[in-house]
Protein backbone atom coordinates (compact mmCIF):
# COMPACT_ATOMS: atom_id res chain seq x y z
CA UNK A 1 0.00 0.00 0.00
CA UNK A 2 1.59 3.35 -1.01
CA UNK A 3 2.18 6.22 1.42
CA UNK A 4 -0.35 8.53 -0.26
CA UNK A 5 -3.06 5.90 0.05
CA UNK A 6 -2.25 5.27 3.70
CA UNK A 7 -2.35 8.98 4.48
CA UNK A 8 -5.68 9.50 2.72
CA UNK A 9 -7.38 6.62 4.51
CA UNK A 10 -5.88 7.59 7.86
CA UNK A 11 -7.18 11.14 7.44
CA UNK A 12 -10.71 9.87 6.80
CA UNK A 13 -10.62 7.56 9.81
CA UNK A 14 -9.28 10.27 12.12
CA UNK A 15 -11.84 12.81 10.87
CA UNK A 16 -14.72 10.43 11.49
CA UNK A 17 -13.46 9.56 14.96
CA UNK A 18 -13.04 13.25 15.86
CA UNK A 19 -16.66 13.87 14.93
CA UNK A 20 -17.67 10.93 17.08
CA UNK A 21 -15.66 12.24 20.02
CA UNK A 22 -17.16 15.71 19.68
CA UNK A 23 -20.67 14.29 19.68
CA UNK A 24 -19.93 12.44 22.90
CA UNK A 25 -18.85 15.70 24.55
CA UNK A 26 -22.15 17.29 23.63
CA UNK A 27 -24.09 14.61 25.45
CA UNK A 28 -23.40 16.39 28.74
CA UNK A 29 -21.51 15.91 31.93
CA UNK A 30 -23.60 12.98 33.17
CA UNK A 31 -21.79 9.63 33.40
CA UNK A 32 -22.01 7.46 30.27
CA UNK A 33 -22.39 3.71 30.43
CA UNK A 34 -19.08 2.22 29.16
CA UNK A 35 -21.02 -0.21 26.98
CA UNK A 36 -22.91 2.65 25.33
CA UNK A 37 -19.70 4.60 24.80
CA UNK A 38 -17.93 1.62 23.22
CA UNK A 39 -20.94 0.99 20.98
CA UNK A 40 -20.91 4.61 19.77
CA UNK A 41 -17.20 4.47 19.10
CA UNK A 42 -17.60 1.20 17.19
CA UNK A 43 -20.45 2.63 15.10
CA UNK A 44 -18.35 5.66 14.12
CA UNK A 45 -15.39 3.45 13.34
CA UNK A 46 -17.55 1.16 11.19
CA UNK A 47 -18.96 4.15 9.28
CA UNK A 48 -15.48 5.52 8.60
CA UNK A 49 -14.27 2.08 7.48
CA UNK A 50 -17.15 1.78 5.01
CA UNK A 51 -16.31 5.27 3.78
CA UNK A 52 -12.72 4.20 3.20
CA UNK A 53 -13.91 1.14 1.25
CA UNK A 54 -16.04 3.37 -0.97
CA UNK A 55 -13.30 5.87 -1.78
CA UNK A 56 -10.19 3.67 -1.89
CA UNK A 57 -8.98 1.62 -4.82
CA UNK A 58 -7.20 -1.71 -4.91
CA UNK A 59 -4.07 0.13 -6.02
CA UNK A 60 -3.82 1.88 -2.63
CA UNK A 61 -3.47 -1.55 -1.00
CA UNK A 62 -0.85 -2.93 -3.34
CA UNK A 63 -3.09 -3.70 -6.33
CA UNK A 64 -4.92 -6.83 -7.34
CA UNK A 65 -4.74 -8.99 -10.43
CA UNK A 66 -5.61 -12.55 -11.27
CA UNK A 67 -5.29 -15.13 -14.00
CA UNK A 68 -8.41 -16.74 -15.47
CA UNK A 69 -8.28 -20.53 -15.63
CA UNK A 70 -9.47 -20.92 -19.23
CA UNK A 71 -8.95 -24.69 -19.25
CA UNK A 72 -11.83 -25.25 -16.83
CA UNK A 73 -13.91 -22.21 -17.77
CA UNK A 74 -16.63 -23.07 -20.26
CA UNK A 75 -19.14 -20.18 -20.59
CA UNK A 76 -18.76 -17.77 -23.48
CA UNK A 77 -17.67 -14.65 -21.64
CA UNK A 78 -16.42 -11.60 -23.62
CA UNK A 79 -13.46 -11.13 -21.27
CA UNK A 80 -11.91 -14.32 -22.63
CA UNK A 81 -11.52 -12.81 -26.10
CA UNK A 82 -8.39 -10.98 -24.92
CA UNK A 83 -5.68 -11.70 -22.41
CA UNK A 84 -6.64 -13.96 -19.50
CA UNK A 85 -4.70 -11.82 -17.06
CA UNK A 86 -6.95 -9.23 -15.40
CA UNK A 87 -5.63 -6.18 -13.55
CA UNK A 88 -8.13 -4.57 -11.18
CA UNK A 89 -5.90 -1.96 -9.54
CA UNK A 90 -8.22 0.90 -10.55
CA UNK A 91 -11.40 -0.55 -9.05
CA UNK A 92 -12.92 0.75 -5.82
CA UNK A 93 -12.87 -1.73 -2.96
CA UNK A 94 -16.67 -1.73 -2.77
CA UNK A 95 -16.76 -2.81 -6.42
CA UNK A 96 -14.49 -5.75 -5.63
CA UNK A 97 -16.63 -6.68 -2.62
CA UNK A 98 -19.73 -6.79 -4.82
CA UNK A 99 -17.90 -8.86 -7.43
CA UNK A 100 -16.89 -11.28 -4.69
CA UNK A 101 -20.57 -11.66 -3.74
CA UNK A 102 -21.48 -12.31 -7.38
CA UNK A 103 -19.33 -15.45 -7.26
CA UNK A 104 -21.72 -16.84 -4.64
CA UNK A 105 -25.20 -17.48 -6.00
CA UNK A 106 -27.65 -18.90 -3.45
CA UNK A 107 -30.78 -20.71 -4.65
CA UNK A 108 -33.75 -21.72 -2.52
CA UNK A 109 -36.53 -23.95 -3.88
CA UNK A 110 -39.50 -24.81 -1.63
CA UNK A 111 -37.52 -23.82 1.43
CA UNK A 112 -34.53 -26.01 0.55
CA UNK A 113 -31.18 -24.39 -0.23
CA UNK A 114 -29.42 -25.61 -3.36
CA UNK A 115 -25.71 -25.29 -4.05
CA UNK A 116 -25.07 -24.34 -7.69
CA UNK A 117 -21.64 -25.09 -9.17
CA UNK A 118 -19.17 -22.36 -8.28
CA UNK A 119 -16.61 -20.65 -10.52
CA UNK A 120 -13.58 -22.70 -11.37
CA UNK A 121 -11.06 -19.91 -11.90
CA UNK A 122 -8.57 -18.55 -9.39
CA UNK A 123 -10.09 -15.12 -8.82
CA UNK A 124 -12.57 -16.22 -6.17
CA UNK A 125 -10.03 -17.34 -3.55
CA UNK A 126 -7.45 -14.70 -4.48
CA UNK A 127 -10.00 -11.89 -4.29
CA UNK A 128 -11.28 -13.08 -0.92
CA UNK A 129 -7.74 -13.20 0.46
CA UNK A 130 -6.99 -9.71 -0.85
CA UNK A 131 -10.18 -8.20 0.61
CA UNK A 132 -9.59 -9.82 4.00
CA UNK A 133 -6.11 -8.34 4.03
CA UNK A 134 -7.58 -4.89 3.34
CA UNK A 135 -10.06 -5.22 6.22
CA UNK A 136 -7.32 -6.43 8.56
CA UNK A 137 -5.30 -3.30 7.75
CA UNK A 138 -8.22 -0.90 8.12
CA UNK A 139 -9.58 -2.35 11.35
CA UNK A 140 -6.17 -3.28 12.70
CA UNK A 141 -7.27 -5.76 15.38
CA UNK A 142 -9.34 -3.17 17.27
CA UNK A 143 -12.49 -5.25 16.83
CA UNK A 144 -13.71 -8.55 15.57
CA UNK A 145 -15.47 -7.91 12.27
CA UNK A 146 -17.90 -9.55 9.89
CA UNK A 147 -18.54 -8.00 6.50
CA UNK A 148 -21.64 -9.21 4.65
CA UNK A 149 -22.31 -8.32 1.02
CA UNK A 150 -25.66 -9.42 -0.39
CA UNK A 151 -28.51 -8.67 -2.73
CA UNK A 152 -32.09 -8.89 -1.52
CA UNK A 153 -33.71 -12.22 -2.49
CA UNK A 154 -35.31 -12.25 -5.93
CA UNK A 155 -38.57 -14.20 -5.98
CA UNK A 156 -38.80 -15.89 -9.37
CA UNK A 157 -41.93 -17.88 -8.52
CA UNK A 158 -40.44 -21.36 -8.50
CA UNK A 159 -37.23 -20.34 -6.71
CA UNK A 160 -35.71 -17.51 -4.72
CA UNK A 161 -32.17 -16.44 -5.55
CA UNK A 162 -29.68 -14.03 -4.06
CA UNK A 163 -25.95 -13.38 -4.05
CA UNK A 164 -24.08 -13.24 -0.76
CA UNK A 165 -20.56 -13.42 0.64
CA UNK A 166 -19.09 -12.98 4.11
CA UNK A 167 -15.62 -12.09 5.33
CA UNK A 168 -14.83 -12.25 9.04
CA UNK A 169 -11.86 -12.53 11.38
CA UNK A 170 -13.33 -14.31 14.39
CA UNK A 171 -15.42 -17.27 15.49
CA UNK A 172 -18.68 -16.29 17.12
CA UNK A 173 -18.73 -17.22 20.78
CA UNK A 174 -18.34 -15.02 23.82
CA UNK A 175 -17.90 -11.88 21.72
CA UNK A 176 -20.58 -9.17 21.81
CA UNK A 177 -21.80 -7.43 18.67
CA UNK A 178 -21.21 -3.72 19.11
CA UNK A 179 -22.73 -2.31 15.93
CA UNK A 180 -23.94 -2.99 12.43
CA UNK A 181 -23.61 -0.33 9.71
CA UNK A 182 -24.83 -0.67 6.11
CA UNK A 183 -24.28 1.11 2.81
CA UNK A 184 -25.92 0.36 -0.54
CA UNK A 185 -23.88 -0.21 -3.70
CA UNK A 186 -24.77 -0.78 -7.32
CA UNK A 187 -23.99 -3.84 -9.41
CA UNK A 188 -20.65 -3.63 -11.28
CA UNK A 189 -22.10 -5.69 -14.15
CA UNK A 190 -24.97 -5.07 -16.53
CA UNK A 191 -28.49 -6.36 -15.93
CA UNK A 192 -28.10 -8.56 -19.01
CA UNK A 193 -24.94 -10.21 -17.69
CA UNK A 194 -26.54 -10.84 -14.28
CA UNK A 195 -29.57 -12.42 -15.95
CA UNK A 196 -27.30 -14.66 -18.01
CA UNK A 197 -25.45 -15.83 -14.90
CA UNK A 198 -28.67 -16.87 -13.18
CA UNK A 199 -30.21 -18.37 -16.32
CA UNK A 200 -27.16 -20.56 -16.90
CA UNK A 201 -27.57 -22.13 -13.45
CA UNK A 202 -31.38 -22.45 -13.52
CA UNK A 203 -31.58 -23.33 -17.24
CA UNK A 204 -34.61 -21.11 -17.79
CA UNK A 205 -35.51 -17.69 -19.17
CA UNK A 206 -35.82 -14.90 -16.60
CA UNK A 207 -36.93 -11.32 -16.42
CA UNK A 208 -35.32 -9.49 -13.50
CA UNK A 209 -36.19 -6.21 -11.86
CA UNK A 210 -34.54 -3.17 -13.54
CA UNK A 211 -32.57 -2.16 -10.43
CA UNK A 212 -30.99 -4.56 -7.98
CA UNK A 213 -29.27 -3.02 -4.97
CA UNK A 214 -26.42 -4.60 -3.05
CA UNK A 215 -26.16 -4.12 0.70
CA UNK A 216 -22.70 -3.98 2.28
CA UNK A 217 -22.97 -4.44 6.04
CA UNK A 218 -20.05 -4.18 8.46
CA UNK A 219 -20.53 -5.61 11.94
CA UNK A 220 -17.98 -4.88 14.64
CA UNK A 221 -17.70 -7.21 17.62
CA UNK A 222 -15.84 -6.98 20.90
CA UNK A 223 -12.39 -8.48 20.48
Amino acid sequence: MNEQGIGYIADMLVFALLISFASLLLVGASPIDPKIESTRYAASFAQSTLLALQHSTADEFGGFEYQLDTLSFEPNVPVLKGSTKRNLRHKALTQLLVEDALFNLHIEAEGVGLEPPGPSWGMKSELREFLKGVLDKLIGGRFGYRLIVRTLPLDLGFVRVHFESKIKNFDEGAQRKLCSETIVATLPISQEELTQRIQKVLDTTLELEPDIAVEITLELWSS
